[in-house]
């Protein structure tokens, strides 16, 4: 080391996986010793976080621009493997910007001069090895998780509210005094509350999120859909893009999931209506999330499937249903004309009491085992059917943009697709509704539903609970008018 002329160093300090916060201090104390001994100056980059990539670390990035402006005469690291167990383009990267500053690594052991061949070949080996032994590092961790996934174990951080991890059987674990809250969450979102109004009325009532702090609509939004609350412990979600190191999240098929490894804290069809309310308030606009009427994104135009604005008429007893504004790509208007609001409501009022009578009847009758077996089949092809015609009605769309189709042949082509589109989703509604009718246990939960909305349709004026209470049973209010004079068609489509 006396051979060299050094001044100036850079003291790099990184944790590795698996570290602890005093094997950071421990590096620290060994590198300062030394540069207290060799009487150099030097200047700290101690980097918070761990990465793979050296693009993924801030102090690693300010490092090598200080290097480049010549700042130091050496960079000092406990082990040549803290500055990068990367790829060879990160190997590569760092051996360039060491040899063409004239910039020495320093480790305890020895010194590496990238301008000697001798040195450069072993720190290349060296990282190398170090690159080697990440590799298996991550892929035991990997694996390890994977195992104890298998056996009911949580291994994948903190668990998600309500939960904790039970140090002594290494399971998660439903928190007694969290679950009211939570359970609050699961019922109003399924009564119709959008996450926004689950986290206001969470804030108001003085309850603190998972991080004792506010609560967020994300915050509940991402709780809500967490297949974890089922009992089931998710691994294999992401991987890490070679080129940039960027986490992205796997297609589902991709998982690896694993039941029954702790308490459940809702039930599959809680979630599965979870996961619907909340897609369709995402494709809500937020005026209609919001619930500022009570039909506010609900009605859904039967001719272009866009939704249908409900307008406040100053000085008038009623609301009105507008016309559709939606165009199609020549700029030409929907045709589907609008009306007076009370006109939806009492479709809805009458629809309601029709379902009403049909679920009674259902849970006084039912259906013997084999006949639901029947109808579920033949319902999960009518939805095979309905994602035939819809990517049909997609490639429609493309054939007008690469100009295979006219404009008169796009209209007659998409007219009569979405006629064929009409009438399987309306055989799969028939279907479905008879389905649906032949589940007592659900039928009756159903039945205490529209009781609930029956009721606050008589009782209360508050058009967002309305607008709650109507999305907590209904999907969507199809309307589709062609004329002033002639009666609408419309068909409301239950949960």
């Amino acid at each position: 080391m006396n051979q060299y002329v050094i001044k100036h160093v850079a003291v790099y300090l990184r944790k590795s996986r698996g570290d602890e916060e005093k094997d950071l201090e421990k590096h620290r104390a060994e590198l300062l010793a030394m540069c207290g001994q060799n009487n150099w100056a030097f200047v700290e980059y101690a980097e918070v976080g761990t990465a793979d990539s050296i693009s993924m670390r801030p102090k690693m990035t300010e490092l090598m621009s200080d290097i480049e402006q010549g700042m130091f005469d050496a960079v000092l690291v406990i082990h040549i493997d803290r500055l990068s167990r990367g790829d060879e383009v990160d190997r590569a990267t760092l051996s360039k910007l060491f040899a063409r500053s004239e910039t020495l690594l320093v480790t305890p052991q020895r010194v590496y001069d990238y301008n000697n061949d001798t040195d450069m070949l072993m720190a290349e080996f060296e990282g190398m090895m170090a690159r080697m032994e990440y590799k298996q590092i991550a892929r035991r961790f990997r694996q390890g998780k994977a195992r104890n996934a298998k056996q009911g174990l949580w291994s994948n951080g903190v668990p998600p509210f309500p939960y904790i991890r039970n140090p002594q059987t290494g399971r998660a674990e439903p928190v007694e005094e969290n679950l009211p809250t939570y359970r609050f969450m699961v019922e109003k979102c399924m009564s119709g509350w959008s996450s926004t109004d689950i986290a206001w009325e969470l804030n108001k009532m003085g309850i603190r999120s998972p991080r004792d702090g506010m609560w967020n609509p994300a915050v509940v939004r991402r709780i809500l859909c967490d297949e974890v609350h089922l009992g089931k412990v998710v691994v294999g979600k992401k991987r890490k893009m070679s080129n940039t190191g960027d986490l992205v999240y796997k297609p589902k098929d991709e998982w690896i999931i694993y039941n029954n490894c702790h308490t459940a804290v809702k039930t599959q069809l809680e979630h599965d209506k979870i996961m619907f309310i909340i897609s369709s308030q995402i494709k809500t606009p937020k005026a209609s999330r919001s619930g500022k009427n009570a039909l506010s994104g609900l009605v859904i135009c039967g001719k272009c499937k866009h939704t249908m604005s409900i307008q406040k008429r100053t000085g008038r007893s009623y609301d009105t249903l507008k016309s559709c504004t939606h165009r199609n790509p020549f700029g030409e208007r929907c045709s589907n004309l609008g009306d007076k609001s009370d006109v939806v409501t009492n479709f809805i009022l009458n629809a309601l009491i029709i379902k009403k009578k049909q679920i009674e009847d259902a849970i006084a009758e039912g259906l013997s085992s084999s006949d639901m077996s029947n109808l579920a089949d033949i319902a999960q092809t009518k939805v095979q059917e309905i994602k035939k015609q819809e990517n049909a009605i997609e490639r429609i769309h493309d054939f007008l943009e690469d100009g295979t189709y006219t404009k008169e042949k796009y209209l007659e082509r998409l007219n009569r697709a979405n006629e064929i589109l009409n009438k399987l989703e309306e055989e799969y509604r028939v279907i479905k509704t008879q389905l649906d009718n032949t589940l007592n246990a659900k039928n009756e939960d159903m039945l205490i539903s529209v009781n609930d909305v029956l009721n606050q349709i008589s009782e209360t004026k508050d058009p967002k609970e309305l607008n709650r209470a109507y999305k907590s049973i209904i999907h969507n209010v199809i309307w589709v008018k062609n004329d002033f004079d002639e009666k609408p068609t419309v068909t409301v489509n239950f949960l």
